[in-house]
C-alpha cells in the first residue's frame, strides 16, 4: 500500500488537527490527456517538475470511477495529480503577498480594542513588521487557498509552476461538512447576517461573499418597489408616471447606496485598494519589452498601452458584427412567433406555437457559446497583465450579448412591433397570399386574422413571461436540474460501494440529518472515507479508503467550473426589467424579490453540489457590474417615460389620443416621443446628480477609516520632527513669547476710541 500523503494531510484538516500535518491539501491538478500518448506523458512529466520545482509535494494517481456492479476503474488517459503545499513554502509566499500589498498602497489595518477598524500603527511605524507572526495554522481556509492557488498557477519568474493550458483543471476540493452546515443554516435563516458573510469569505473568498452580499442587498432594496407595485397593481393603475419615477429614483439610490456599501465591505475586509496592488501576473501574459519601474526602479514586463488599445479597437467590429447577427436571428425568431401568436389562423396553430421556442432554444445557445469564444480570443489577444482586468474586460463583452438575449425581445415588442403592427399585418398579408398562390398546401379557408390583442397587453404579458416563467425555467436548468441529475447518478454508486457500518452509523447519528431538506437532498451522503476521518486519520489510509477517496475527487473534478458571471448577469438582467418594464406590470418587483430570496438558497446549493469548489479571488467590488447597473439607470429613464407617453390614458401633460388607437397601437407621434425622451433623460441627470451630492455630505466609512489613517501617519511624522515643526504645526509645548511692545497701553487707546473719548482732529 503506497503511502499517501495529501490524503492524510486533508484529514487531518477535516478533523482541525492541521497543527499536526505535514503540509495543506486543498488542491488537485486534473490533467486529462488530447495528445499522443508520448506528448501527453512529456507534458505530465513536465507539469509534475514545475510543481516540484515550486516547493509543492505531488502524488500521482489515476483517475478511478466507481462501477454499478462494484469495484473501481480506471479513466483512460486522465491523471489526478494532488498537490501538498509544505507549511514553510506556504508561510513564505504569505510573507511575499503582504509585501506586495504594501508596495501596491494597500493600507494595513486591524481591529482596535473596541472592535472598531484602525490602521496598523506598528506596520505603518516599520514596515518590517510584515514579515513577522506569519503562522500558516492560523489564517483563514480561503486565503490559504488564494496564496497555494497563486503558487500552482503563477509563472515561473515568480516562483510560480505555471501550470495552466488545454486539458489541465486546478481544483480545490469541497469541505463537505462545512457544506452540509452551510445549507442546514439557510433552511433556518432568512437573511445573511455580519457573521454569516464573514463566514463565507473565510471559506469560499471575497469573490463569493461580496456576490452573497450584493444578492442580500438586492432582495432588501427590492422591497420598496414591490411594496409599491402591489399598492398601484391593486389601485388598477398601469403605466403610472408616479411609479416610473419612483422605479428611477429607486434604482438610483440603489447603485448609488451599493457602490459606497461595497467600498464599506472592502475597507472591513482589508481589501480596499487591491485592484491597484500588485498581484501575480498572468501566466498567459506576454510582454513586449522590460523597463524599470519609475517608482522602485525595478526591471518589470510590460505590454505597450498603445499595442492593447489597437487590439481593442481591432475587436469593436468583430464583437458589433457578432451582436449584429445575434440582433438579426432573435428578430427573425420573434418576426415568426409574433406572425403565428397574432396573425396565423390556420391548421396546426398551436403546434406551430412551439416552432419559435424550439428555434429559439437550439439556435442562441450555440450562437452564445460562438461569441463567448469569440469574446475570450479577443480578450486574451489584448494580453492583460492581470487577472482583475482580463475577467472585466471579458465580462463587458460577453454582457454585450447576454443583454440583447434577455432585453431585445420586451424592445421589439413595445417599440417595433406594437406602434406598426397595422403595416406589419398588411405586409404579412400580401407574404401570406403570395405564399399560398404559389404553394397552396392549406385548405381554402385557412387564412389570417387581425392582431387584436390590446397593445398594452402585449408588453404585458411579454414582460410576465420573461420575469416569471423564464426565472423558473432559469433556476430549474441551472441548478435544481444539475442537483437532482448528480443525486440520480449517485444513487446507485452509493448502494454499490457499502460504506461500512461505521459510516452508517455515523451517519444516522447525525442531528437533523433526516430533516433536512437541502441537506439531505442535495448535499452527498457520508462514505467510507468520512468514517476513516471520523475514526482515526492519523494513520495511513487504507487501500479501499484511497480508491473510494480518488474516486470521489474524480467526480468532483468533472464538475463544471463555477463563475460568478452567470449569476450576475442574471441578477443585472432582472434589474433591467423590473426598471425599464415594471410601469407595465407593477407585480414585477415582487415576483423578482420571491425569485431572489430563494436564488440565496439555491445559489448556495448550486455553487456545494452542483459545481466545482470557487477559486478564492480578493475583490474590492462587483467589478463591471456596477456600471452596467449604472447604464441601466439611464435607460430606465427613457424606457419608463416612453412607456408612460405611450400607453398612459388620462396624464394632462401628455397630447390626447383616441382611446382606440391608444389600446390598439398606443400614441406614436415620433416628436413628442423624442422631446418626452430628452426632458427624462435630462432630469434624470439632475436627479443623479443631486442623490451623489446628498449622499457625499455623510462621508462613508472607508472614508473615515482613510482619512485617519493619513491623519495618524501626518502625526506620527510629527512625533519625530524637530520641536520647530511641531511649533509650526501648533503642536509644541514651549510657551510663546510675548511680543515687544506694551499691548495693554494700545487695548486701552483702543478701548477710548471706541468710547469717544480720544478726538481725531
Amino acid at each position: 500500500m503506497d503511502r499517501f500523503t495529501f490524503l492524510r494531510s486533508w484529514a487531518l484538516e477535516r478533523r482541525q488537527a492541521a497543527e499536526s500535518s505535514e503540509g495543506f491539501a486543498d488542491f488537485v491538478v486534473s490533467f486529462r490527456s488530447g495528445k499522443s500518448a508520448e506528448d501527453a506523458q512529456q507534458a505530465l512529466g513536465d507539469a509534475v517538475k514545475r510543481l516540484a520545482g515550486a516547493g509543492l509535494v505531488v502524488e500521482a494517481r489515476p483517475a478511478l470511477r466507481a462501477q454499478r456492479r462494484g469495484g473501481y476503474a480506471a479513466e483512460a488517459g486522465r491523471v489526478l495529480l494532488f498537490v501538498t503545499c509544505p507549511r514553510a513554502r506556504l508561510e513564505h509566499e504569505m510573507r511575499r503577498s503582504r509585501v506586495q500589498d504594501w508596495l501596491g498602497g494597500m493600507v494595513p489595518l486591524r481591529r482596535g480594542d473596541g472592535g472598531a477598524l484602525e490602521v496598523d500603527a506598528d506596520v505603518q511605524e516599520d514596515p518590517r513588521r510584515l514579515l513577522a507572526g506569519h503562522d500558516a495554522g492560523q489564517i483563514a481556509v480561503a486565503e490559504r487557498q488564494r496564496l497555494v492557488r497563486r503558487i500552482i498557477g503563477g509563472p515561473r519568474s515568480e516562483g510560480g509552476a505555471e501550470v495552466a493550458g488545454d486539458g489541465v483543471d486546478v481544483v480545490a476540493l469541497h469541505d463537505r461538512r462545512f457544506n452540509q452546515q452551510w445549507l442546514g443554516h439557510w433552511a433556518r435563516a432568512w437573511l445573511i447576517d455580519g457573521k454569516g458573510l464573514q463566514r463565507i469569505r473565510g471559506h469560499f473568498g471575497d469573490e463569493i461573499a461580496m456576490y452573497f452580499a450584493f444578492l442580500q442587498s438586492y432582495v432588501l432594496w427590492l422591497a420598496l418597489p414591490a411594496a409599491a407595485g402591489v399598492l398601484w397593481w391593486g389601485a388598477g393603475r398601469r403605466f403610472s408616471w408616479q411609479f416610473g419615477v419612483l422605479l428611477v429614483l429607486w434604482s438610483v439610490v440603489f447603485t448609488e447606496t451599493w457602490a459606497r456599501r461595497e467600498a464599506d465591505i472592502a475597507t472591513s475586509w482589508g481589501v480596499r485598494g487591491v485592484q491597484h496592488a500588485r498581484d501575480t501576473r498572468r501566466a498567459a501574459f506576454r510582454p513586449d519589452r522590460y523597463v524599470a519601474d519609475p517608482a522602485t526602479g525595478e526591471r518589470v514586463a510590460t505590454f505597450s498601452a498603445a499595442r492593447r488599445w489597437l487590439r481593442r479597437l481591432a475587436g469593436v467590429p468583430v464583437i458589433a458584427a457578432l451582436a449584429l447577427g445575434m440582433a438579426a436571428l432573435i428578430g427573425l425568431i420573434f418576426a415568426l412567433q409574433t406572425f403565428i401568436s397574432e396573425f396565423y389562423a390556420g391548421p396546426l396553430a398551436g403546434v406551430l406555437g412551439l416552432v419559435p421556442v424550439v428555434l429559439f432554444s437550439a439556435s442562441l445557445p450555440a450562437l452564445t457559446a460562438l461569441c463567448t469564444r469569440v469574446a475570450a480570443a479577443l480578450t486574451e489577444y489584448e494580453n492583460y497583465e492581470y487577472e482583475a482586468e482580463h475577467m472585466a474586460q471579458l465580462t463587458a463583452k460577453i454582457f454585450v450579448f447576454r443583454f440583447l438575449q434577455d432585453q431585445l425581445y420586451l424592445f421589439l415588442t413595445a417599440w417595433v412591433f406594437v406602434p406598426h403592427r397595422d403595416a406589419f399585418g398588411a405586409w404579412v398579408g400580401g407574404a401570406y397570399d403570395a405564399l399560398r398562390s404559389v404553394l397552396p398546401l392549406a385548405p381554402a379557408h385557412a387564412g389570417l386574422k387581425a392582431s387584436a390583442t390590446p397593445a398594452a397587453q402585449l408588453v404585458q404579458s411579454m414582460l410576465t413571461s420573461f420575469v416569471v416563467t423564464s426565472q423558473l425555467v432559469n433556476m430549474g436548468t441551472e441548478t435544481v436540474l444539475p442537483l437532482l441529475q448528480r443525486w440520480w447518478s449517485t444513487r446507485s454508486a452509493r448502494r454499490s460501494p457499502p460504506i461500512g457500518a461505521a459510516a452508517a452509523a455515523a451517519a444516522a447519528s447525525r442531528p437533523g440529518a433526516r430533516h433536512r431538506m437541502l441537506a439531505s437532498v442535495f448535499a452527498v451522503a457520508p462514505t467510507a472515507v468520512d468514517a476513516w476521518v471520523e475514526s482515526d486519520a492519523s494513520a495511513d489510509a487504507p487501500a479501499d479508503i484511497q480508491q473510494q477517496f480518488v474516486a470521489r475527487v474524480a467526480e468532483e473534478t468533472a464538475l463544471p467550473a463555477y463563475t460568478t458571471f452567470e449569476d450576475y448577469a442574471e441578477m443585472a438582467s432582472q434589474f433591467a426589467r423590473v426598471a425599464f418594464f415594471s410601469v407595465a406590470w407593477p407585480l414585477a418587483p415582487l415576483a423578482a424579490l420571491l425569485n431572489n430570496w430563494l436564488e440565496l438558497r439555491t445559489d448556495a446549493a448550486k455553487i456545494c453540489s452542483a459545481t466545482q469548489r470557487p477559486p478564492a479571488r480578493r475583490v474590492e467590488s462587483i467589478g463591471p457590474w456596477l456600471h452596467a447597473l449604472r447604464m441601466m439607470c439611464w435607460l430606465s429613464s427613457i424606457t419608463n417615460a416612453l412607456l408612460v407617453y405611450q400607453f398612459h390614458a388620462n396624464c394632462a401633460l401628455l397630447p390626447h389620443a383616441d382611446p382606440e388607437a391608444l389600446q390598439h397601437v398606443g400614441r406614436t407621434g415620433l416628436g413628442f416621443a423624442l422631446a418626452v425622451l430628452l426632458f427624462s433623460e435630462h432630469a434624470f441627470l439632475a436627479v443623479r446628480w443631486l442623490v451623489v451630492q446628498v449622499m457625499a455630505s455623510w462621508p462613508a466609512a472607508h472614508a473615515r477609516i482613510a482619512e485617519r489613517a493619513r491623519a495618524q501617519s501626518r502625526r506620527r511624522w510629527l512625533d519625530r520632527a524637530s520641536p520647530m515643526l511641531r511649533g509650526l504645526a501648533g503642536d509644541s509645548d514651549e510657551p510663546q513669547a510675548e511680543a515687544a511692545g506694551d499691548w495693554r497701553a494700545e487695548a486701552e487707546r483702543g478701548r477710548n476710541i471706541l468710547a469717544g473719548k480720544v478726538k481725531t482732529a
